[in-house]
């Protein structure tokens, strides 16, 4: 077990794999709703760049059927699901012609695992005007946003600067933000005669203001660097989580810069991710976190729906094979009903416990929980 000052890390070092997680702490946050009661638990995702199969490496990292593995293995079925992508979903050749396959089956991937918000960057600008607004105006249930993104012809945003989740006991906002430095006027990645990157800190300044009266909780994702995200954080305190596919100093490492916590997704979908921020109307105007990570390797590529779906699409496309196809043995071998994984007993580690510290009311006596219940043998999505 793994500790240090400040933020207690709790690690397992395991064959091939390092899990991490940081137990709850508590920070305060500046929303000026009614306090939230309950958890919201944020898988989240970036950086994919078209990385729908396992990487070829000498530890084979990846792929969507890993990725929805994960999802559905640390569900916590107490906490209300936030999914979101932090943006560069889109491989090299989408961003040349397009969406491509690879574009195409991410997003088809992302409706099925209910993936709630998407945020626009560098890669999917690059598809172009046309594409980006046939995404927008076809997309089934996944929102995509981005505050600062102008459609030039019609003089406005071409997205919704936020998304807002109303879960009954909790309303969760979440914005998108591009790096306005990554998109000079004379920069040839963006057609200036369609579409515009207006001022990042202007865009913050006019919606997140405006954000924190509608919501108990306020979640950034965006392209932006440790830099950019330091001078947003301390211009908006209020911020709980920052979620960025931009290039960070502490790479996936969890930070804190005030009482906002930054984290960010790596490359190429190699590691899942978590992080729960839980609200209780007796901490104030406080909550507690925690997040964990874990490297998509080959014990999260279980046979069945997804593995199928995968390898078949590989095959269709030309690519190399990378996923095994599900055996007759192994059909024969899930019990558990469709889009169940059952997950081993135990798998969280069952020392990760709720520790309120440094809030405002250190006297409200919370008591301690575990993340996921220890005797929790599968997990299947709500409805």
């Amino acid at each position: 077990m793994l500790r240090s000052t400040g933020v207690y890390r709790a690690g397992r070092i395991c064959v091939l794999a390092i899990m991490l997680v940081v137990p709850f702490l508590v920070f305060s946050t500046g929303c000026s709703v009614t306090p939230a009661e309950g958890k919201l638990q944020v898988m989240y995702s970036g950086n994919l760049r078209g990385a729908v199969s396992p990487c070829g490496c000498k530890i084979s990292k990846g792929g969507m059927a890993r990725l929805a593995t994960f999802f559905q293995r640390n569900q916590d079925p107490t906490a209300n699901w936030l999914t979101v992508d932090a943006g560069n979903f889109v491989d090299k050749d989408g961003a040349k012609s397009g969406c491509s396959v690879k574009c195409k089956f991410l997003l088809t991937s992302y409706d099925e695992l209910d993936y709630d918000v998407l945020n626009i960057a560098r890669q999917e600008i690059a598809m172009g005007y046309e594409t980006l607004t046939t995404l927008r105006d076809t997309s089934k249930s996944v929102e995509f946003v981005s505050a600062n993104l102008m459609d030039v012809k019609k003089n406005r945003l071409m997205f919704e600067p936020y998304a807002i989740k109303d879960y009954g006991n909790m309303k969760v906002g979440v914005m998108g933000l591009i790096r306005d430095a990554d998109f000079p006027p004379t920069a040839s990645v963006i057609d200036t005669n369609t579409m515009r990157v207006s001022s990042t800190r202007e865009a913050a300044d006019r919606y997140l203001p405006k954000l924190k009266n509608e919501v108990n909780s306020i979640v950034v994702l965006c392209e932006l660097s440790s830099d950019d995200i330091d001078t947003l954080v301390k211009a908006h305190p209020y911020i709980d989580l920052v979620i960025s596919s931009g290039a960070l100093k502490s790479g996936e490492t969890t930070i804190s810069i005030g009482n906002t916590r930054v984290v960010g997704v790596g490359s190429s979908g190699y590691n899942g991710h978590w992080a729960k921020l839980e609200y209780n109307p007796a901490w104030g105007d406080s909550f507690a976190y925690a997040d964990y990570k874990d490297a998509l390797i080959d014990t999260y590529e279980l046979p069945g729906e997804w593995t199928d779906k995968l390898a078949a699409f590989e095959d269709a496309n030309g690519f190399d094979r990378k996923t095994k196809n599900t055996t007759a043995a192994q059909k024969a071998a899930l019990d558990a009903p469709a889009g169940v994984i059952t997950a081993p007993t135990n798998q969280m580690p069952t020392g990760a416990t709720l520790t309120p510290t440094n809030h405002s009311q250190s006297g409200t006596g919370a008591t301690p929980l575990n993340h996921i219940p220890s005797s929790t043998t599968s997990i299947e999505k709500k409805g």
